[in-house]
């Protein structure tokens, strides 16, 4: 079993916000397909993020992350574990986020042609996807369209090239491509390649607590609610565990994950929507960059630059 697979091109508003909230309700994840993102524009992100993981680990390190002030750049193998206590991660990546909000690390030009450009176009190609679910998710909840719309006018989104080398033979026990784990923001928007790994923690029913495998669909879109929209439904949606195992002996995987993260001042609290008598707020006001900032500074296993 598997997550359900919406097309947004097939169906009325009305009836995507129907399967939108039937979807998250579940499991917390589904597929899109009919998304209307140029194919060519997620392809050449894919090229230069090959191009950049490609170079000398010294060369790569020239954009470490910690030698940024916004954490933006590239992030070696080890230096992050999601499953809080875990053996680190057994992947690398490269972090972009909102030019407007802070400025990123770019590679040269020489070196990976097209980069900043690339990036960009996805960056705002995804932008525009994830503003359309967030006014898709305003019906599915019986709030009036552009509600989110004060939450998200300066949104600290995160697109994050990622790189999972084949699963060593030397992991240590429990060492995986990314731990078990939750998103941090609103919405995540996942392009994958065909070589699998993505899985999800089942949350209901008879298989609660199994592992279900995500398979690549291609020109889709893999989408799941992250802890801001939990707690904003006060629990209707989930922020689904979710991890990545490299399983394939071999073969690399690569993926590109685009973070909706809100304002950074925007304080989440349940909606009234989702809360009666019977069933009370379960969380207190956060503002989403305070979770952001916390949530970084648990994962993080390796700081310093070399």
């Amino acid at each position: 079993m598997s997550i359900p697979v919406i097309d947004l091109a097939g169906a009325v508003p009305a009836v995507l916000s129907r399967r939108i909230d039937k979807a998250l309700r579940d499991d917390g994840f589904f597929a899109i397909t009919g998304h209307g993102v140029p194919p060519e524009t997620v392809a050449a992100a894919f090229q230069v993020s090959h191009r950049f993981f490609a170079l000398p680990q010294s060369t790569k390190e020239r954009w470490h992350v910690d030698r940024w002030p916004l954490k933006r750049g590239f992030d070696p193998i080890g230096w992050q574990s999601l499953d809080l206590g875990a053996p680190p991660d057994v992947k690398e990546s490269f972090y972009t986020g909102v030019e407007a909000i802070g400025p990123n690390q770019w590679p040269d030009e020489a070196l990976v042609p097209g980069f900043r450009a690339t990036m960009e176009a996805y960056s705002a190609a995804m932008q525009t996807l994830a503003l359309r679910l967030m006014h898709l998710y305003e019906p599915a909840l019986g709030l009036p369209q552009g509600h989110f719309d004060a939450f998200m006018r300066h949104p600290t989104c995160t697109t994050r090239l990622l790189h999972y080398p084949p699963q060593p033979v030397s992991a240590a026990p429990g060492q995986i491509g990314c731990g078990a784990h939750t998103d941090w923001g609103a919405v995540t928007l996942l392009a994958q390649d065909d070589a699998g790994g993505l899985q999800v923690q089942r949350t209901h029913g008879e298989g609660a607590g199994e592992w279900i495998d995500v398979d690549p669909i291609p020109g889709a879109f893999v989408v799941n609610a992250g802890d801001m929209m939990q707690r904003w439904t006060n629990d209707r949606w989930r922020s689904t565990m979710h991890r990545v195992i490299n399983r394939r002996s071999g073969r690399d995987r690569w993926s590109i994950a685009y973070f909706f993260d809100l304002d950074a001042e925007a304080s989440v609290e349940p909606l009234a929507v989702c809360t009666s008598a019977d069933n009370p707020p379960r969380y207190a006001p956060l503002t989403a960059g305070e979770h952001l900032v916390e949530m970084y500074r648990r994962t993080t296993v390796s700081p310093g630059t070399p």
